[in-house]
């Protein structure tokens, strides 16, 4: 064959080549997650007691739930639905990639020891899923960051009060009305999805979760 041939067909497949990088590079950027805001690298405590930063989980995408202990209703059904997409996460091999944090509304009763007594009962994994309690201020400005709305609800022998109660004790208590949420969040910190908590879908969940996964061979 002459050389102007072999020259035409190396050409040829350098066009080919580039096209299907073109395409995959048009690909991922088509399947991309939006960015809603970035989790602020803030200190917090685990369930050991030992001190946490968020910026900590840099470089693994994140499931973050927040939640707390005394609550009757959505909480143990947002806990259920991380505990359901960790076992899916194992399931697929990808553990090591995706990390759970479960951060309390309520400092003042989730103490660290409360919150591992919590894990415990549920039998959570914490291979890969850490449970932070920490400074009421910071957990305050992480709700306004994440956009979570919260509100205390008071209880005086059992009925609802406006305000803060003047009485103290055992006979005062409260709950906390909340959001209900369960965050994706990316290896730089950005959040990428916002699931309905509670009324997460897991096959949904876990589609965003490989997408996320899937970016850092993309980039």
């Amino acid at each position: 064959m002459p050389r102007w041939f072999w020259l035409g067909v190396g050409i040829g497949l350098l066009f080919v080549a580039a096209a299907g990088a073109v395409k995959i590079a048009m690909d991922v950027r088509a399947e991309s997650l939006p960015v809603y805001m970035t989790v602020p690298d803030w200190p917090f405590i685990d369930q050991d007691g030992r001190t946490f930063w968020l910026g900590q989980t840099r470089g693994k995408v994140v499931v973050l739930g927040m939640i707390y202990t005394h609550c009757p209703d959505i909480c143990p059904l947002i806990t259920a639905q991380m505990m359901e997409l960790q076992k899916q996460v194992a399931a697929a091999g990808l553990s090591d990639e995706v990390f759970f944090v479960t951060i309390t509304f309520d400092p003042e009763r989730d103490t660290p020891e409360v919150l591992r007594r919590y894990a415990q009962v549920r039998k959570v994994d914490l291979r890969n899923w850490v449970f932070l309690t920490g400074d009421p201020s910071t957990i305050r400005h992480l709700t306004e960051v994440l956009g979570i709305y919260t509100e205390r609800v008071y209880m005086v022998q059992g009925t609802p009060v406006s305000g803060t109660p003047s009485a103290t004790g055992s006979e005062v208590t409260y709950f906390i009305n909340h959001t209900d949420r369960i965050f994706l969040v990316d290896r730089q910190g950005q959040v990428r999805a916002l699931l309905p908590g509670s009324r997460t879908e897991t096959k949904d969940a876990m589609e965003k979760i490989r997408r996320l996964v899937r970016e850092r061979s993309a980039s």
